[in-house]
């Protein structure tokens, strides 16, 4: 890395933005050497080349690093799951599958997974881009009768519950066969799809992930554990 960046920037607001992205972007390789609960604030610092000061004045604490950069991750993700569901019209078949993607993703790289479930993800925040797609998608399925007419909250937050848990039961113990088949089911059936249909959707076979991000956090993760 370059020589340490002076931490002593004040309200210059391009420096500091160059600091934050310094810290994140620095943050994949040592997440992946050591235990996220294990990881301080000097470690960070002395990574990434800057001052324990420099980094206070970005971040309130390794908490707040690690959701700034959760969120981050989350938002390069969104991406390529976000343009698979654009090819898919049948909204109960497009929700299913995107998140299907998402738990693949997250459990197809663990060290990703464990990072984003350190966090707030996959983050109940209504102004997330990731929130805010599915938002989308249960607003379509309800004008659609596809799904119960309920708040969308409700909907939206049915889903990112069904994320987390399955990918906190993926990564921490072994799941049968057709775990993953048994998730979307019970997803679409809360969601209001019909049994047969929710049937039909959780076992229609998904082999290919879209291509991950080769750049920013994403790219550093995959860099660093392959």
């Amino acid at each position: 890395m370059a020589k340490i960046i002076n931490h002593l920037f004040n309200d210059n607001k391009t420096r500091h933005q160059q600091v934050r992205a310094r810290l994140m972007s620095s943050s994949p390789e040592l997440i992946s050497a050591k235990s996220i609960n294990e990881i301080k604030v000097e470690d960070i610092a002395t990574h990434a080349e800057v001052s324990k000061d420099a980094f206070y004045k970005c971040f309130r604490s390794i908490e707040d690093l690690l959701n700034t950069s959760a969120k981050q991750a989350g938002v390069e993700l969104l991406i390529p799951i976000h343009s698979i569901g654009l090819t898919i019209s049948d909204i109960a078949l497009r929700t299913a599958t995107k998140t299907r993607i998402a738990i693949r993703m997250m459990t197809g790289i663990p060290l990703l997974g464990r990072l984003m479930l350190k966090t707030e993800w996959p983050f109940g925040d209504s102004r997330h881009k990731g929130y805010r797609d599915i938002q989308r998608d249960i607003a379509a399925g309800i004008a659609q009768d596809c799904f119960t007419d309920m708040p969308l909250e409700i909907g939206t937050n049915l889903v990112v519950a069904t994320l987390r848990v399955a990918v906190q039961d993926i990564l921490n113990s072994t799941q049968t066969e057709d775990y993953e088949n048994q998730v979307i089911y019970t997803l679409l059936l809360s969601l209001g799809v019909d049994a047969k249909k929710a049937d039909e959707i959780s076992k229609i076979p998904f082999e290919q992930l879209p291509d991950l991000p080769k750049k920013g956090l994403v790219g550093k993760l995959l860099a660093v554990v392959s």
